[in-house]
């Protein structure tokens, strides 16, 4: 269970601060409720405050940086952060660049797992997408013709989403494809290769 928080937590902020080295906490908040629906706004808010208290952030000002240099992390696709996990974060020790294991809080889970069962039961009514092992190829396709980062591809898309319903992620990406005006023959044997 540690390990697993420890991982999640480094997870969340490889993926936050991949491309900035700092972000004001209205970003962050922004980002991971708004842009990447991972949590709501409240929830982002105390984590982002967890995560201060416990060493991973550090706070100057309005602005929030990690603590260390966390190495390269690719979570798997799809890969959402565990709220249970980031609200009672481990405790990292300064001196020793080390999680200090005696001092992490145990507090209830009860609402988090709730809203994690339900979308896992939807998820579970849908038989798996056979172009989601592509998605990552498409991801660096479009942004490498279109000459725009990785990450404002996928924000894109995930706006795309959010705006037009029940939409496969690869979709969406497509779509991004064509509004940036590049080949679809070529996106589309990316998508599926025949």
């Amino acid at each position: 269970m540690l390990e697993q928080s420890i991982e999640e937590v480094r997870k969340l902020i490889f993926v936050s601060f991949s491309e900035e080295e700092k972000l004001s906490i209205d970003n962050i908040i922004r980002l991971w409720s708004l842009e990447l629906q991972w949590m709501e706004p409240e929830e982002a808010s105390i984590i982002v405050d967890k995560l201060i208290e416990s060493g991973w952030l550090k706070q100057e000002e309005s602005q929030v940086s990690p603590t260390i240099n966390v190495k390269e992390i690719h979570p798997d696709l799809g890969w959402q952060p565990m709220l249970r996990l980031l609200l009672s974060p481990p405790t990292f020790n300064f001196e020793s660049n080390t999680i200090d294991v005696e001092k992490i809080e145990i507090k209830s889970e009860i609402v988090v797992e709730i809203k994690e069962s339900k979308q896992t039961e939807s998820t579970r009514n849908y038989p798996p997408d056979r172009s989601e092992h592509n998605i990552p190829n498409l991801i660096r396709y479009i942004a490498n013709k279109s000459k725009i980062e990785n990450r404002e591809v996928v924000r894109r898309a995930q706006r795309k989403r959010r705006s037009l319903g029940a939409v496969t992620l690869w979709m969406a990406l497509a779509l991004v494809a064509r509004e940036q005006g590049l080949d679809m023959v070529e996106v589309s044997s990316l998508i599926e290769p025949v």
